[in-house]
């Protein structure tokens, strides 16, 4: 379903609750040949964030393509094509995709930013202190009853701290 650079990002950021494993034969178009396995999960995988996600997924992977080669070879299984109709095209992250607006942005987007930009490029927002404008990372958060709950960030120039100190400082 997602194609290109980022597809463990692009799940987590779509709120999808169902994913996967597709072992298949490469072409010469990106995610394109013919599928030989598929594995999907979807058990507790909603609040794991994008490299937690993609060691899932590649130890399944690691399995399927262990079971999949001999079947593969000794004809035990046939290569199925893909419907190309549900391909979605996944774009590049940026480090400037990682900002977010505490005020404007949707709460749960905002967590589910966090979790798909993990470690890379994690998220940030920018607050004026001290007549200064500082970028603030947020490395700690969790999604609680509708409400986004900052638990900790690391500002500019400054060592992780919890949120509750750094909003007092």
């Amino acid at each position: 379903k997602f194609r290109g650079p980022s597809p463990i990002q692009s799940f987590i950021l779509r709120g999808e609750e169902e994913t996967g494993v597709t072992i298949m034969l490469m072409d010469e178009q990106v995610d394109h040949g013919s599928i030989l396995s598929i594995s999907n999960i979807k058990s507790k995988i909603s609040n794991l964030n994008a490299r937690q996600l993609e060691e899932k997924l590649a130890e399944l992977g690691g399995q399927m393509l262990v079971d999949s080669i001999p079947k593969w070879i000794n004809g035990e299984i046939k290569a199925i094509e893909q419907d190309h109709s549900q391909a979605t095209f996944t774009k590049k992250i940026t480090k400037e995709d990682g900002f977010v607006d505490l005020e404007k942005d949707n709460p749960e987007m905002i967590y589910r930013k966090f979790l798909a930009f993990q470690p890379w490029p994690g998220i940030y927002y920018f607050v004026q202190k001290n007549d200064r404008k500082i970028r603030v990372i947020i490395t700690g958060m969790e999604f609680q009853n509708g409400r986004l709950l900052i638990k900790k960030v690391k500002p500019e120039g400054k060592k992780e701290m919890e949120y509750e100190k750094f909003v007092m400082s």
